[in-house]
């Protein structure tokens, strides 16, 4: 549902079941929004989940707003600059929970909270609680809900591991785990683990495999040894020739004489 505007919104049919796991819950509570509320420019490591009750507020991305409609659930974007407001003079009344997940939310998504149905209950359970002072059991109803929501996330939504596949494959030195970790705003163990689940291998021997995978393709295309230590971030030839050695099993000039040889045997 897109209210005529281009901000990107998937429809719930649209989406594929994923899990989505409940890490930390930084705010909750259930009121009006007070002075000054939202902001132009957003950009934070946890998402916002809304279930809106009355009042007019906007959401806002790349120049679009988006209106928050009443008994609607709303998952703000992780990393991802956003704005929100609302009207003065009829302010935005919604229960709310900052919350961190995995893998983390990466577009806005809105959910429609249909009467008599699963996750109705669940949101009302939610309310009927919010100002719990049992912090375990408003992160399991939380947890609930986020479950309950689950068949409405988008399963192309990058997991941990993909996105840090997705910023592997764009380095040429190998990765700082302390720099990973910090632009995906998870500890190095748990990008560790996450990414050894999903490949089988770890974040800084993927890079190398596939910073070597680059090196072929480049002496293939008859870039010189120096130059291709200096486009991947070797401090020397010498030290280039020695760890693709290390992984093909063949000296630079041994791989591409090997590669023309099969290719002329090929012919």
């Amino acid at each position: 549902m897109s209210f005529g505007c281009n901000v990107d919104i998937v429809p719930a049919q649209a989406y594929n079941k994923i899990m989505l796991i409940l890490q930390d819950i930084r705010l909750i509570s259930e009121s009006y929004t007070r002075e000054p509320w939202g902001g132009k420019e957003l950009l934070s490591s946890f998402s916002r989940l809304y279930y809106v009750l009355g009042g007019e507020a906007y959401y806002e991305e790349n120049g679009r707003k988006v209106r928050l409609q009443k008994e609607h659930l709303y998952l703000t974007p992780v990393k991802k600059s956003f704005g929100l407001s609302d009207v003065p003079t009829d302010q935005l009344w919604h229960t709310y929970a900052h919350v961190t997940t995995v893998p983390a939310i990466t577009r806005f998504t809105e959910i429609p909270v249909e009467p008599h149905t699963p996750l109705a209950d669940v949101v009302a359970l939610w309310r009927k609680h919010i100002h719990s002072k049992d912090k375990a059991f408003l992160h399991g109803i939380v947890q609930l809900l986020l479950s309950c929501i689950e068949p409405y996330l988008e399963k192309a939504q990058p997991s941990l591991a993909e996105q840090t596949r997705l910023l592997l494959d764009g380095m040429t030195e190998p990765p700082q785990m302390g720099e990973l970790s910090r632009r995906l705003g998870y500890t190095a163990p748990h990008v560790t683990r996450s990414f050894q689940v999903a490949y089988h291998t770890t974040p800084v021997r993927y890079c190398n495999a596939r910073r070597m995978e680059r090196a072929a393709e480049r002496l293939l295309q008859r870039a010189r040894v120096g130059q291709v230590a200096d486009e991947l971030g070797f401090g020397s030839a010498y030290a280039f020739s020695k760890a693709f050695k290390k992984h093909f099993g063949l000296s630079p000039r041994e791989y591409v004489t090997t590669a023309k040889e099969e290719k002329t045997g090929q012919r």
